[in-house]
């Protein structure tokens, strides 16, 4: 696909996380829509972007440069069977709610952002997909790949716009649709942690984090997502809003699903 040419609309709602339930994790629930008024959808354009560097396997001496357009991640290895982080390196297991299975529970491999730490490191510390939104620990490089990626999307809650980069290139900029009043999108950084299936059988974008409003949804933990809209041609008006998650056009799924990694960082700002 052509991505100089392809047109998406980028929007919000709020959603629970259709998976596959592991023994002793949360139960999950199904996607869930209000009906959506007849309003013209935001476009937005892509661009073409450049292919990100690879950078050299460094030895556990080397410190690496910064890069602005880098994110470091850690994927559990195939001997890991749950994410279990201590409080600090060397230190006593962090308590966490519910298991969370490698594969993860939504069935591609744990991945976790890693907010502190580089390869070579012994220890490294990551955003756990857990409630409270955004608490973290640290887990052992041995049981975790660490690589990179140059993606990140921001999503602009006051000004309801939506920007993906590539490499530091822009490759998606579009009006969006946020949270309503009574459950607004949680504020946060935050990241692409799995992918799972619609009721549709389109692919739907995982986040690190869940609604700050809501308690359960259809059930199950409020997870955030990106996903399909439900109406094409009829997005939810911005005085409308959503129950907190991303909804997006199939092509533009479809198109985020090929394009974006696991472990991409999502920042929704003010």
């Amino acid at each position: 696909m052509d991505r100089r040419y392809f047109l998406i609309g980028l929007v919000a709602t709020a959603c629970g996380s259709q998976a596959v339930t592991a023994s002793d994790a949360p139960s999950s629930v199904l996607f869930a829509e209000e009906p959506a008024p007849t309003s013209t959808a935001p476009t937005t354009t892509i661009a073409a972007t450049t292919t990100p560097p690879t950078s050299a396997a460094p030895t556990p001496t080397t410190t690496i440069a910064p890069d602005a357009n880098r994110t470091w991640i850690a994927t559990a290895r195939d001997h890991v069977t749950s994410l279990a982080p201590l409080v600090e390196p060397n230190g006593a297991p962090f308590a966490m709610p519910w298991l969370q299975p490698n594969p993860h529970q939504f069935g591609t491999p744990l991945t976790l952002m890693i907010t502190e730490g580089q390869p070579g490191d012994e220890w490294v510390k990551v955003q756990l997909p857990i409630r409270p939104n955004g608490q973290e620990a640290w887990v052992s490089t041995a049981d975790y790949d660490i690589s990179e990626v140059f993606h990140r999307a921001q999503v602009n809650l006051t000004t309801q716009q939506v920007t993906v980069w590539e490499n530091g290139e822009v490759i998606a900029e579009t009006d969006a649709v946020v949270g309503a009043a009574r459950t607004p999108t949680p504020f946060g950084s935050f990241f692409v942690i799995s992918a799972v299936a619609d009721y549709f059988g389109e692919p739907a974008l995982v986040l690190s984090s869940f609604s700050e409003a809501l308690d359960t949804f259809d059930g199950g933990l409020p997870v955030i997502a990106i996903h399909r809209t439900f109406n094409e041609g009829q997005e939810s008006d911005h005085n409308v809003g959503s129950n907190g998650c991303v909804r997006v056009p199939v092509e533009t799924i479809r198109f985020l699903a090929q394009e974006v990694p696991l472990g991409t960082p999502v920042d929704f700002v003010a």
